[in-house]
């Protein structure tokens, strides 16, 4: 019973800890598909540095875009994003636009 009981604590902690670093502070996605017209999205919070890595198989559209629609930094119609964009406070997110008319295929990479 007290083994059970401990095993119990110790999941509640670490799902904690996990849900602290959940806070979007990292996403890596591999071979994502963003269909024609369609957007993928990835919140984040600043202030922070936050490093944006994305390559796609076609052009895309990537911003970096506040919660009220104010774009920070606008990379635009791109195969390829690898740059570090300073967050000022508030919330933030990359959004990636496949404008084309085929699916693109995307690995991404956000960090702050």
């Amino acid at each position: 019973m007290r083994r059970a009981r401990s095993v119990v604590v110790f999941l509640l902690i670490l799902s904690v800890v996990t849900a602290g670093c959940l806070d979007n502070n990292f996403v890596y996605a591999r071979g994502k598909s963003v269909p024609a017209g369609e957007s993928r999205e990835w919140p984040f919070k600043g202030p922070a540095n936050l490093t944006v890595k994305i390559s796609s198989s076609v052009p895309v559209e990537v911003k970096v875009v506040s919660s009220d629609g104010i774009v920070l930094r606008d990379f635009g119609t791109v195969r390829e994003v690898n740059a570090v964009v300073e967050l000022p406070g508030g919330r933030w997110k990359v959004v990636v636009r496949n404008p084309g008319n085929e699916t693109a295929v995307i690995d991404v990479t956000l960090k702050t």
